[in-house]
C-alpha cells in the first residue's frame, strides 16, 4: 500500500504537466475504494469470515495539435484479502503506464505513424495459492516488470477505438531479486535479472461511454518473438467496465486474461509430487463496489 501511495506522488509531476495548456489537452480519471466483510459466528453450513479491500487510480492525459496525437495512462490499483486466521493475501496487484505517439499519415487522420512505450509491474510480494503461511515468495515489485517499446502503423477509424501493428518491438522482462532470478523465474536464465526479445507486437485498444454512466476500456495485446519460436503467441487481453451508480458510488468489474509461454506453473501427479513444468492460461476477475470519484473528461 505504501507503494501505491507513493507511485500516486511519483507520478504527479507527470499530471501536473499536463494541466498545465488546456487548450490541446483532454485529461481526466477516476480513484476509489472498495470493501466488503463476512462474518460467520456458529454458522451450520460452513464457511469462514473474511475482510477484503482495495484501492484503485487511473487518469489518462492526451495530447492533440495539428498532426501530432499523444496518449498517456496511467493504471494502478491494489487489493488485499484476508479470511479468518489466514494472512492477509493481495487479490489486485497493478501498476500500468502506457504512453503512444502518432503522427497523421493522410488527411482523414485515420493511418498514423505510432511509437508506443508500455511498462508493467506489481507493488507487493506475491505468494503461491498453497503457501498459506507465506514463506516462499512467487513475485515483488519489478519482479517481475515488463517494458515494451514498439514502432509501427496506427490505425484509428475511431477515436474510441484503435489497432496498432507494430514489427518491430523490443520486450525487456525484469526480474529485479536474486531469489527469483537464480531460479530463471519469468523466463530469464537463471541468474539473470532481464530478458530481452524483439518481435511484433498487435495491439487493439477500445475506450467508450457504451451506455448511461457505464464506460468499457478494452486492451488486447498479441506478442510474438521472431527469434524464438515466432508461432507461440502471448496474449494480455484486459477489460473494465465501470458503472456509476450516483456521484459517490460506482461498480466494477476487471477482468483480465494472460497467456505467457516464459511463465511455468508446476505440474503434480495424484500423490501431489511435481512431475514437471508447463505454461497455463491465466485469468483475473474482480468485481468491486464502493466510493468512487471521476474527475476531468472522457476518452471517446
Amino acid at each position: 500500500m505504501k507503494q501505491f501511495i507513493l507511485s500516486i506522488f511519483l507520478l504527479s509531476p507527470a499530471i501536473l504537466f499536463a494541466q498545465s495548456d488546456t487548450t490541446y489537452w483532454n485529461k481526466g480519471g477516476s480513484f476509489g475504494i472498495n470493501f466488503n466483510q463476512a462474518t460467520l459466528t456458529n454458522w451450520a453450513a460452513g464457511g469462514s469470515s473474511s475482510i477484503a479491500g482495495g484501492t484503485y487510480f487511473k487518469y489518462f492525459f492526451d495530447y492533440k495539435k495539428g498532426n501530432n496525437r499523444w496518449k498517456n495512462t496511467i493504471d494502478m490499483g491494489i487489493g488485499l484479502i484476508k479470511e479468518a486466521e489466514s494472512k492477509e493475501r493481495k487479490s489486485d496487484d497493478r501498476l500500468v503506464f502506457t504512453s503512444s505517439y502518432g503522427k497523421k499519415i493522410d488527411a482523414k487522420e485515420v493511418w498514423f505513424y505510432n511509437a508506443t512505450v508500455d511498462f508493467r509491474t506489481q507493488f507487493a510480494k506475491g505468494y503461491g495459492e498453497t503457501d498459506v503461511n507465506q514463506e516462499n515468495y512467487i513475485s515483488k515489485f519489478m519482479a517481475p516488470g515488463y517494458l515494451m517499446v514498439s514502432l509501427g502503423i496506427d490505425w484509428k477509424p475511431k477515436e474510441y477505438f484503435s489497432i496498432t501493428i507494430s514489427p518491430l518491438t523490443s520486450k525487456i522482462t525484469f526480474v529485479n531479486d536474486d531469489q527469483l532470478a537464480a531460479i530463471g523465474a519469468f523466463g530469464v536464465d537463471p541468474g539473470d535479472k532481464y530478458r530481452a526479445e524483439l518481435g511484433g507486437k498487435f495491439l487493439a485498444t477500445f475506450d467508450k461511454e457504451i451506455f448511461t454512466n457505464g464506460t468499457l476500456t478494452s486492451t488486447l495485446i498479441l506478442f510474438s518473438n521472431y527469434t524464438e519460436n515466432p508461432e507461440k503467441i502471448d496474449v494480455n487481453w484486459e477489460n473494465t467496465l465501470t458503472m456509476k451508480i450516483n456521484n459517490v458510488l460506482s461498480a466494477n468489474i476487471y477482468n483480465q486474461i494472460i497467456y505467457d509461454y516464459d511463465i511455468k506453473f508446476e505440474e503434480v501427479d495424484g500423490s501431489g509430487d511435481v512431475i514437471g513444468f508447463t505454461d497455463k492460461w491465466q485469468f483475473k476477475n474482480i468485481i468491486g463496489l464502493g466510493l468512487a470519484l471521476q474527475f476531468g473528461g472522457k476518452r471517446g
